[in-house]
């Protein structure tokens, strides 16, 4: 199966890793209605952040395409170092149960769902761009904010989504 002896051992060191324990000391809580972003360490907040969401930022998201920002708890699980969106923080949306519910309703679930920055072009409107929900229903950040979180928030880290 494998013609390099090598890939399997890759592979379970790719696994093991992605296993251990991350840094459950840090919590990201957003509160959608206030479009707060807290970031709390042992129980401390160390970073809160205005941000703005899916266009249709009122309830839960039900389907693929419209434009809510989902809530549950959920975990950061990668980071993406260089993207359209400057970076992000990929978040584990679906659940196991959201899932199941979008099956049950034969409808795409959607996914994708991330914290991230601003184009580069953009990044000149700084907070202003909170005064508007513009995204697909991930959580935008200025750039400078994006930064500190990358910085703040491991991978592994818990995010709770409030309505």
């Amino acid at each position: 199966m494998f013609r390099n002896p090598f890939i399997p051992l890759l592979m379970f060191c790719v696994l093991w890793v992605g296993s251990l324990d991350a840094d459950t000391d840090t919590t990201v809580n957003v509160k959608k209605s206030e479009k707060i972003l807290t970031v709390i360490k042992s129980g401390k907040t160390i970073l809160t952040i205005p941000i703005s969401l899916g266009f249709e930022p009122k309830g839960a998201k039900n389907e693929e395409g419209d434009g809510k920002t989902p809530e549950g708890k959920y975990t950061i699980d990668y980071q993406i170092p260089e993207w359209a969106y400057y970076k992000a923080l990929h978040i584990s949306y679906p659940n196991k149960s959201q899932l199941e519910e979008a099956k049950k309703r034969k409808v795409k679930v959607g996914g994708g769902i991330l914290i991230h920055g601003m184009k580069k072009h953009w990044n000149w409107f700084g907070h202003l761009h909170t005064y508007f929900n513009w995204t697909h229903g991930c959580i935008a950040v200025t750039n400078e904010e994006m930064d500190r979180l990358f910085q703040m928030v491991p991978i592994g880290s818990v995010i709770i989504i409030e309505p």
